[in-house]
């Protein structure tokens, strides 16, 4: 039997089983841009540069789709780069609008943003191999888990020795001689590849298969009590697995234009909660002394401004917001009040890009990566307070609709979709 498959838009159904070649490539090209090798926020793990080149490759992914194989396309693919050019090129223009900060800073500041184009730039790669089952990627997934594990391990006990030469802090006596850091996690907190190794014992909850589920998620909560080891990320994963225990039992019978009502309680729950505090001068209850400082000046800014985008500030400018704030400020820390600072009203309408992107994907698929994807978007609106969710994660969101695409549309595991361009029996 013979059939054509396309790269982009869902192609037909076949039980075909990888090669242990095709397993390894896919097992490479994950682990390679799934942020794992990734330089880390400090500077102090990971391979400089990998990430900008991984950028660029993805980028000339993008070109080849649109110049070759546009027709190819889906509406998902549309939605998402629309999503991802807004959220590439409205800060640096906000910022230069406020601030008058020069432009190449602010793209240079969100160029993390461009990642979600990996994508296209893994479904380019693996265009031409053959189809993945079910139990290949398990196998792949698995095989990444105890990848991230060991890498972590080893950067954490510094087997593998730490960058040398250049560091980062918003506080530069963290890297004086002799410093102590009075916080715990700040050795391994910067650490990359946070979502690569949830996605293994994510998928065997959304199967359904808790008891093989036990090890991998006892090592999942070693890692965040000895490496990762922040909170806000602890939180996530915690409703992640919620989320995905509620919709596997659904998946058939949900209704997925409901998913827009989460988003809109908890972002409109929290925005109520937010302006009562600035309003009346109390602290956040979930934010420390700093981050409540922070959240009062951005917030105010935001209202007096009639909730105009004001972009982001680069730190390899002028000092970035301490210059103009006297005051060391991540937007990306502050969820949703740095959401709003940083693209006003015109944050509703990227979150609807995302929920959209999202809800295509589940209405067309109902698979295992579907309900991941699902579950993530729905936990990040929850915890929309403690980070910034349209900018952060981005290589753990494309993975997914990579993932999503490859699992096909049946959700009893008997097919799998084949991704092969060109003509396959």
């Amino acid at each position: 039997m013979q059939y054509n498959a396309t790269l982009l838009k869902a192609p037909p159904t076949m039980g075909i089983v990888a090669s242990t070649y095709d397993r390894l490539l896919m097992v490479a090209v994950l682990a390679l841009v799934s942020g794992l090798f990734f330089l880390s926020d400090d500077h102090r793990f990971g391979l400089a540069f990998l990430r900008e080149v991984t950028i660029g490759l993805s980028l000339m992914a993008v070109a080849y789709v649109l110049i070759l194989k546009k027709d190819e396309m889906d509406s998902v693919d549309w939605y998402l780069l629309v999503m991802v050019g807004l959220l590439f090129v409205m800060p640096p223009i906000f910022a230069y609008l406020n601030f008058h900060q020069p432009l190449q800073y602010g793209f240079l500041e969100e160029r993390r943003t461009l990642l979600y184009l990996l994508y296209f730039l893994v479904m380019a790669t693996i265009g031409g191999r053959k189809g993945y089952g079910d139990g290949d990627l398990e196998v792949i997934l698995k095989y990444l888990f105890f990848l991230t594990l060991a890498w972590s391990v080893a950067n954490a006990f510094e087997w593998i020795p730490r960058n040398s030469g250049f560091s980062f802090s918003v506080r530069a006596e963290q890297f004086a001689e002799g410093f102590v850091a009075t916080d715990e996690r700040f050795a391994t907190r910067f650490m990359e590849a946070g979502f690569l190794v949830t996605l293994y014992p994510y998928f065997l909850v959304a199967r359904g298969q808790f008891l093989k589920a036990v090890l991998p998620i006892l090592l999942l909560i070693a890692y965040m009590l000895y490496i990762n080891q922040t909170r806000g990320f602890g939180l996530l994963i915690v409703l992640i697995f919620f989320w995905i225990t509620v919709l596997r039992r659904r998946v058939d019978t949900f209704n997925v234009s409901a998913m827009a009502v989460v988003p809109a309680i908890f972002v409109l729950g929290y925005m109520a909660y937010l302006l009562y505090a600035h309003a009346f001068g109390k602290p956040v209850i979930f934010y420390d002394y700093h981050r409540n400082r922070e959240l009062h000046i951005l917030l105010g800014e935001t209202l007096s401004d009639f909730f105009m985008p004001h972009g982001a500030l680069s730190l390899q400018f002028n000092e970035g917001f301490l210059s103009v704030y006297g005051i060391n400020i991540y937007v990306s820390d502050i969820g949703l009040a740095g959401l709003l600072f940083k693209f006003g009203i015109l944050f509703f309408p990227l979150a609807f890009l995302m929920i959209m992107i999202v809800y295509l994907l589940f209405a067309k698929y109902r698979n295992d990566f579907s309900i991941i994807l699902m579950a993530l978007l729905l936990a990040s609106f929850m915890v929309a307070p403690f980070g910034d969710f349209l900018g952060r994660g981005t290589e753990g969101f494309a993975l997914l609709m990579v993932l999503v695409r490859l699992q096909g549309v049946d959700h009893e595991h008997k097919y799998i979709a084949c991704v092969r361009r060109g003509r396959a029996s």
